[in-house]
């Protein structure tokens, strides 16, 4: 399923060469920081999780099997690469439940990045859903990618995912008319 691009830049990296690598990180990069920037709303953990792919990629080549693109195969790394930091991340908060008062705000880097009013409110109310469904919405709408390579990144059958994807815009739609209403009572 790999496009003849990824193809020949496959058999270069296979080949152990340093400028296909490079060509691969020159033509991902973006995109999977984008990614990764939506799913963990803090720039220095997507841009820490963003080198860890490619780290991962690098070393996992010659297990790249090309029954999806390059693009799809970078995006289910990372989307792991976020999953095993979300794990980690629990794991040591619950270490530190007992000693902690209070919470620690988080920082929201996309509200502040947000030059437009209905941007803001957009990914304010992305952040008001969990995770499963802001990963389906951001996969799907703000990356670009088909239900297809959804499922392959997700690991989950398509049909599966197109459903899960249409409530979870459902849920964006009822988080964004709930703001709308709180907003006129006001």
């Amino acid at each position: 399923m790999t496009k003849p691009d990824d193809q020949r830049l496959l058999r270069s990296l296979r080949a152990g060469d340093s400028e296909a690598c490079a060509e691969l990180v020159c033509g991902h990069y973006q995109g999977i920081y984008r990614f990764l920037l939506h799913l963990t709303r803090d720039i220095p953990r997507a841009e820490d999780l963003t080198q860890e792919t490619f780290a991962a990629a690098w070393e996992g080549i010659a297990t790249f099997q090309g029954r999806s693109s390059l693009a799809t195969w970078l995006h289910r790394i990372a989307y792991t690469k976020f999953i095993g930091a979300q794990r980690s991340q629990r794991r040591a908060s619950i270490m530190h439940e007992r000693t902690a008062s209070t919470a620690l705000p988080v920082a929201d880097p996309l509200e502040t990045a947000a030059a437009l009013d209905e941007a803001r409110r957009l990914y304010e109310a992305l952040d008001e859903l969990d995770a499963a469904d802001r990963t389906l919405l951001v996969l799907h709408y703000l990356q670009g990618l088909s239900y297809r390579d959804m499922a392959m990144v997700l690991q989950e059958p398509t049909g599966t995912v197109k459903w899960r994807t249409s409530e979870a815009l459902d849920r964006l739609r009822t988080v964004l008319s709930d703001e709308v209403s709180d907003y006129a009572i006001r």
